[in-house]
């Protein structure tokens, strides 16, 4: 018979689940061939040229999606 901590353990299961299954995923952009914050030309599959490009890309769309 569950004791009191095993429906607990069970019900936060559940809610995990829920979170999981209904948390929007966050849209992945895709590469262009170029740096998406500065313009630089890339190869391959590369989104940014650099660590720095990427947070500063990030940074302003975290601003943009946050007004």
């Amino acid at each position: 018979m569950p004791d009191e901590f095993d429906a607990i353990q069970e019900r936060m299961e559940k809610e995990e689940e829920l979170r999981k299954k209904f948390t929007p995923k966050p849209a992945t952009i895709k590469s262009t061939g170029k740096c998406l914050y500065c313009g630089d030309a890339l190869t391959g599959d590369l989104r940014w040229c650099d660590e720095n490009c990427r947070d500063d890309f990030e940074y302003m769309l975290h601003r943009r999606t946050n007004k």
